[in-house]
């Protein structure tokens, strides 16, 4: 076999992300503000009274909750009385604080502000694997173009600082139907989202490759064999591997691709 193309591709930093990501976060706020009284509206159009309240949300209840702890429950009666006098009770209750959480400036809007750091440190993670296209190419996008045969447009995206070019004669695309491709990719990037999870929970390289290296490689390679590769390349040695880089100290995905002998 003649190794045609070999290459690494790293996961980002965290301070390697542009700083204009913090619009994302902007963006999701402001689009989930946005539609706090389209909510209160499609709520009230469901429950627009107390009555109702007792109707969709008491009766229906019961009866769910009835067959889940079934008739022949020891407590069956106790608890269903206790549901059925305690429950509608609260139908005022129930649409005095929908409508204040739902004001402007209430704990809809304050719980979207909260929750605005957990939304972008799980962002920030995907951005670290994918990239951004308008700023910086990630390891998953890099591997696209790498199995389309995309050579030129790929090696213009790689950066040495967190890519190992190591083999460029040639580069072909590398399955045979788009399909193949696209779950090899899926299964690249959630690999690769765990790894940034758990490098940024301290785990050691040792870790990593025994609980998601190791885990994910054989699936990938499940998807490598002679009826969905090129037929120019050779499947026994092609690969497409979770793994670190020594030369570059990063995490990421390396691709091999090699012709049969001649």
């Amino acid at each position: 076999m003649a190794e045609i193309y070999s290459v690494h591709f790293g996961v980002l930093n965290l301070g390697e992300l542009p700083s204009e990501i913090s619009e994302i976060g902007d963006d999701w706020e402001t689009t989930f503000k946005g539609k706090r009284q389209k909510i209160l509206t499609n709520l009230s159009r469901v429950v627009p009274d107390e009555a109702t309240y007792k109707t969709v949300i008491v009766d229906r209840s019961n009866v769910g909750y009835e067959e889940f702890i079934g008739t022949d429950h020891p407590d069956y009666n106790k608890i269903m009385l206790k549901r059925k006098t305690k429950m509608p009770a609260r139908a005022s209750d129930y649409i005095t604080n929908r409508n204040n959480a739902f004001a402007e400036g209430g704990a809809f809007e304050l719980g979207i502000a909260q929750n605005k750091g957990a939304f972008m440190n799980n962002v920030k993670v995907i951005l670290r694997v994918v990239g951004d296209k308008d700023k910086v190419y990630g390891a998953v996008p890099k591997l696209s173009y790498a199995l389309d045969g995309k050579k030129a447009i790929l090696e213009s995206l790689l950066d040495t600082t967190y890519d190992h070019l190591i083999t460029s004669t040639d580069l072909k695309r590398f399955f045979v139907k788009k399909s193949f491709k696209t779950s090899v990719v899926a299964l690249v990037n959630e690999a690769l989202a765990y790894v940034v999870y758990a490098i940024d929970a301290g785990y050691e390289d040792d870790w990593i490759t025994a609980n998601i290296a190791n885990v994910y490689n054989p699936m990938i390679a499940a998807m490598i064999n002679a009826n969905t590769v090129n037929p120019d390349l050779d499947p026994a040695n092609c690969s497409i591997t979770i793994e670190k880089d020594a030369t570059t100290g990063r995490w990421g995905v390396k691709l091999v691709e090699a012709t049969p002998e001649s």
